[in-house]
């Protein structure tokens, strides 16, 4: 029964609401006034705010039914229709919409091609406006081959395709920006080459290289308990001795990382955290000295690659909030980047002889006996060692490179590539 405006108003009246509340104040505000009014012994009153409460609450649950059986309705026509566009194109489907997911069953007989099936439905589904086949809110699609009702001898499941511009693509900042990942990324790399292969722009910008440099024997000197202070002049200050402050002061910062990553529910800062502290503990307590002293003249370099390289990686990977490095994360990959290939090609060079190992120091020469090359070789480390070492190692980081950018490509990037070729199939199979 419908009650008139003018009597709805009423009652919302003497529950002291607007038109706009929903059951759930209806109920807060009859149970406050109806308290008051057998408090003050006023029963009229208290009768009056039953029957508004009662004719409300039956309005709106009248209503909220009306509503959810015109919903329904809507919902049973928009796949009428999907069922229609299927049959039209040759597709006898049973359809169904179960939360975000659209379900597509198919005659299993009827398909012999399953693949070929749903590259068409894909492309079909390409076409259509989601809106008006009540799709709007559909994020999965499962298609099924049934041999009876129920019984799936096959099964597909693909994102819906998109449409427009995700609002992460806008944000140059976001980590999940695809076109910033995908594109951005391999820029910054070129721009470093281009940059190498400038003699005035590389001799600019070597005061990157340097500081990346000493910062790989700093890395190297905490991690195994030393004091160091990295300097960009082209000199680490190291002491010799073991530090049970630096050791703990390390490992406190690795656990206040893993905290904030667990905290924040990033993988990326938990396990960085957990393998620098494995790292710390055997350099610390299991290395020798001379083991040390080799890795600390072998760092410099080292540093040149595995630093640079941890740094490029990380800008597919957001720090805890504390760290936040969105914005910092492309001059800083910009230099990584800088410094790596520089490092890279100096070594491919050496290896086809076209250029000389860097013997000596910055600031001693090449006739200083205490360069980092000048000190492996008293390791008993040969030249071809020295040469092989680094080249693997900058053969092992340009792969880290291309196997991570290559994986957030396509992790990013799943609904294109399967588009591109789900497109394919619907026309040569």
């Amino acid at each position: 029964m419908t009650i008139p405006d003018d009597e709805l108003q009423h009652y919302y009246t003497l529950l002291n609401l607007t038109s706009e509340a929903t059951i759930e104040d209806i109920d807060a505000a009859y149970l406050k006034l109806s308290y008051q009014k057998l408090r003050q012994g006023n029963q009229q009153d208290a009768k009056e705010i039953k029957v508004a409460y009662s004719k409300l609450k039956a309005h709106l649950q009248m209503k909220a039914q009306e509503e959810s059986q015109e919903q329904q309705q809507q919902e049973a026509n928009s796949l009428q229709q999907l069922i229609e566009l299927l049959r039209q194109n040759g597709f006898q489907a049973q359809v169904s919409v179960r939360a975000n997911q659209l379900h597509i069953g198919l005659n299993a007989s009827q398909v012999p091609k399953p693949k070929t099936a749903v590259a068409k439905i894909y492309t079909l589904l390409e076409t259509v406006e989601y809106s008006q086949l009540g799709l709007a809110t559909i994020d999965t699609v499962y298609i099924y081959g049934l041999r009876a009702p129920k019984k799936a001898v096959w099964q597909e499941t693909f994102p819906l395709p998109q449409r427009g511009v995700a609002k992460d693509d806008l944000d140059l900042l976001s980590f999940n920006n695809r076109f910033s990942n995908a594109i951005t990324f391999p820029v910054i790399m070129l721009l470093a080459i281009l940059l190498n292969a400038i003699p005035m722009t590389k001799f600019l910008l070597r005061g990157i290289q340097i500081w990346i440099h000493e910062f790989g024997h700093a890395t190297i000197a905490w991690l195994g308990g030393r004091r160091a202070i990295p300097l960009p002049f082209g000199w680490t200050n190291i002491e010799p001795e073991r530090s049970l402050f630096v050791y703990f002061g390390v490992l406190t910062l690795l656990g206040l990382l893993f905290w904030v990553g667990w905290r924040e529910q990033r993988r990326w800062p938990m396990v960085l955290a957990v393998v620098l502290a494995v790292v710390q503990f055997c350099m610390t307590w299991l290395n020798s000295e001379d083991t040390f002293q080799m890795l600390l003249a072998f760092g410099g370099i080292g540093g040149e690659f595995y630093l640079s390289t941890l740094l490029m990686v990380s800008f597919y990977f957001p720090m805890p909030e504390y760290w936040r490095w969105d914005f910092w994360r492309y001059p800083v990959v910009f230099g990584a980047a800088f410094t790596f290939w520089n490092s890279f090609w100096l070594w491919r060079q050496i290896h086809k002889g076209q250029d000389d190992i860097p013997w000596g120091s910055m600031w001693g020469g090449e006739d200083d006996s205490g360069g980092d090359m000048n000190t492996l070789l008293q390791f008993e480390w040969s030249n071809q060692r020295i040469i092989d070492t680094y080249n693997s190692l900058g053969g092992l980081c340009l792969t880290i490179l291309l196997s991570v950018y290559f994986y957030f490509l396509f992790k990013q990037n799943r609904s294109f590539f399967f588009a591109i070729w789900q497109r394919w199939l619907a026309r040569s199979l």
